[in-house]
């Protein structure tokens, strides 16, 4: 094994460093910025939205406006099986069916215009707040590994000045 030594400039010989040694609070910093990394990212993934979170949102809306005008609307069904019911004929169909059930004229339009509009920027706005969320994600990851970093950096300063 070969070793080669440098002299620095007070004339002292210390081994040279290659470009990829790295120190032992490096190292520590590496571990624990890919731990936390792992932790921000299955944090992301259970909170991302989903086009699945905003159909329900709205087949729930839906059938509690149903409910303003007839209290046992739904009785006895899931709500998982109200979405599936939802999902399976569409959306449009099974709320023109749900209406005609329920005889739901022309006073419910202002609700389910209401649920229409909020569904559709429900929608829109998905593919935003899914970049916002993961911006988020990164400056709580980004933040405080620089923060460790240039703490470990100083310590790792003082005490070289030390010896």
């Amino acid at each position: 094994m070969n070793v080669t030594l440098r002299k620095d400039r007070s004339g002292i010989w210390s081994r040279a460093q290659r470009c990829c040694d790295l120190k032992s609070w490096q190292r520590l910093w590496l571990v624990t910025g890919g731990a936390y990394l792992l932790m921000l990212v299955a944090t992301g993934w259970l909170l991302m939205p989903e086009r699945r979170q905003v159909d329900k949102a709205m087949v729930f809306a839906v059938t509690e406006e149903v409910r303003r005008y007839d209290g046992l609307a739904f009785v006895g069904d899931s709500p998982e099986k109200i979405f599936e019911m939802a999902r399976t004929r569409g959306y449009g169909p099974w709320i023109a069916q749900v209406r005609k059930t329920y005889r739901i004229g022309r006073e419910g339009d202002r609700g389910f215009d209401r649920i229409e509009r909020e569904y559709r920027q429900a929608v829109e706005t998905l593919t935003s707040r899914r970049l916002k969320l993961s911006g988020w994600l990164f400056v709580a990851w980004a933040v405080p590994m620089g923060g460790l970093y240039a703490m470990g950096s100083l310590v790792g300063w003082i005490r070289q000045g030390r010896s």
